[in-house]
């Protein structure tokens, strides 16, 4: 079924070790961090959660930092070591939180830890599996990514409980997940992380000839360097791309609870709402991986953008029916797979392999900068139009997704005719 070379392929087992770092890593330090904030704050005796808010942005861009000096050094032939120094240091960080008695150390803290987790969440996982995979990559990724939503639904509780024994019981969470994902990650990384294929004297995964999918021909071709990328007509339409879908992902999302609330919701109500939101946003991983590579990249975010809409139309009705809440779970929930799986799977189809890190992790800093300014864009918008006429807007940014990322993949077009063959270095 697939071409792999004489020796046994390795590349499943790098999917099987990025999903862990997922369950662990992003599920862990990440997703469950938001557990943190009432405890922290009412122990710190602050009057507001805001400054706890600061910490997501400082993390954030502190990761877009990481990431860019990390790419380097995840290309040599000390990859493992790097990637071990950064599975050290995030986690004596994590830890070193419990002794933390003022914001600003919490600031600190996190601003360092997130420097080493961008070299542990969505940066190896682009990369390795984009070096394992010319067909199947986008099913690759998509297991690799559903991680993070099993490991949040495990350890959100267990968490839960631990914060929640003694009014220091936060202190205890941060050393107990610290030590988790360290010892756990350690040891995948040594048995299961392999940088690429070529060191192994294997190939990366092909299908036979016949059963070729859409995308497998633009996935060998081994693309420009980081320079030539950044100076193509590609790179704007990219940079539209992630954020785009930085401020769809975050400035929707972030604003939804208060919204529902604001409609007539309960608080358990919107909790409801919610937990099915994330379940169907763990299955549309999966299903996002499979229309990527049977459909290709432009016909499935075409849908992704149709479902946006249909979604943002539901927010706005739910103001007249509270029900149509649930019609916004389903088709927003169906399209976060983007977020995660857009940026990388477009990069590399854009402008190929060669410099892929590097461009990754430069357009990742523009898909944060989305993100960041996402939610305060709702904020504003809505203080000045209300709700209804702010998920109009955003549906409206779904239509200019769709073109930005039509106008990226035809210029990719061009890149590959003028370097058919790929740039020299």
């Amino acid at each position: 079924e697939y071409f792999m070379g004489k020796k046994r392929f390795s590349g499943w087992s790098v999917v099987a070790a990025m999903f862990l770092f997922s369950f662990f890593a992003t599920a862990i330090y990440s997703n469950c961090l938001s557990l943190y904030m009432h405890p922290v704050c009412d122990n710190l005796q602050l009057s507001s959660t805001t400054p706890w808010s600061m910490i997501n942005l400082i993390a954030a861009f502190a990761s877009a930092g990481g990431a860019m000096a990390i790419a380097g050094l995840y290309q040599g032939k000390h990859f493992k070591l790097f990637m071990l120094l950064c599975i050290a240091a995030s986690g004596a960080l994590f830890a070193l939180a419990s002794i933390c008695t003022a914001i600003w150390q919490f600031y600190i803290v996190f601003c360092l830890s997130n420097i080493f987790l961008a070299g542990l969440t969505q940066l190896p996982i682009s990369v390795l599996i984009t070096a394992w995979f010319e067909d199947k990559r986008s099913v690759a990724m998509s297991i690799a990514f559903c991680g993070s939503g099993v490991g949040t639904a495990i350890w959100s509780p267990v968490l839960s409980k631990i914060i929640a024994s003694s009014n220091v019981g936060y202190k205890h969470a941060f050393v107990f997940s610290g030590a988790v994902v360290t010892v756990a990650l350690v040891i995948i990384c040594l048995l299961l992380v392999k940088r690429c294929p070529e060191e192994y004297g294997q190939e990366p995964y092909r299908q036979a000839d016949g059963a070729k999918s859409e995308q497998s021909a633009e996935q060998a071709w081994t693309g420009v360097t980081k320079k030539t990328a950044t100076k193509s007509s590609a790179f704007g339409a990219m940079v539209g791309t992630v954020m785009l879908i930085g401020a769809l992902a975050s400035g929707v999302t972030t604003h939804v609870p208060n919204y529902l609330m604001s409609v007539g919701w309960t608080t358990q109500g919107t909790g409801y709402i919610l937990s099915v939101y994330s379940i169907v946003v763990l299955a549309a991983t999966i299903i996002a991986g499979f229309m990527m590579d049977r459909w290709g990249i432009q016909k499935t975010v075409l849908t992704m953008s149709v479902l946006i809409v249909l979604g943002m139309i539901c927010l706005y009705l739910s103001e007249f029916n509270m029900n149509f809440a649930w019609g916004y779970c389903v088709f927003f929930g169906l399209t976060m797979s983007l977020p995660r799986m857009l940026p990388s799977l477009l990069t590399s189809t854009v402008f190929g392999t060669k410099d892929y890190a590097g461009i990754y992790a430069f357009l990742n800093l523009f898909f944060l900068i989305g993100a960041a300014v996402g939610s305060v864009l709702t904020s504003i918008l809505q203080g000045i139009l209300g709700y209804g006429i702010t998920w109009m807007i955003y549906a409206g940014f779904a239509i200019l997704l769709f073109c930005c990322v039509t106008v990226a993949l035809s210029n990719g077009n061009k890149l590959r005719t003028a370097y058919p063959d790929g740039e020299l270095a």
